[in-house]
């Protein structure tokens, strides 16, 4: 049971990350002229894909320690 929730939260926070990265990338740094300059394109791409990885895994690891706090 331990595992399905935090692979559940992981999924989850995955497409809740995903989706809001994904418009946050194109309007900072579309491809149609976004805010920043072009310079800086490449690292709010690599931003981006670093916060894609690292928040679900994040929350999957705070789910799975906290399933060990409260299970019996």
């Amino acid at each position: 049971m331990r595992f399905l929730v935090t692979f559940l939260a992981f999924v989850v926070s995955l497409a809740l990350t995903a989706a809001i990265v994904f418009f946050a990338v194109m309007v900072l740094a579309g491809p149609h002229g976004g805010v920043l300059p072009a310079s800086l394109h490449t690292a709010t791409l690599a931003l981006g894909w670093g916060l894609v990885i690292a928040v679900p895994v994040f929350v999957a690891r705070w789910v799975w320690r906290w399933q060990a706090r409260t299970s019996p």
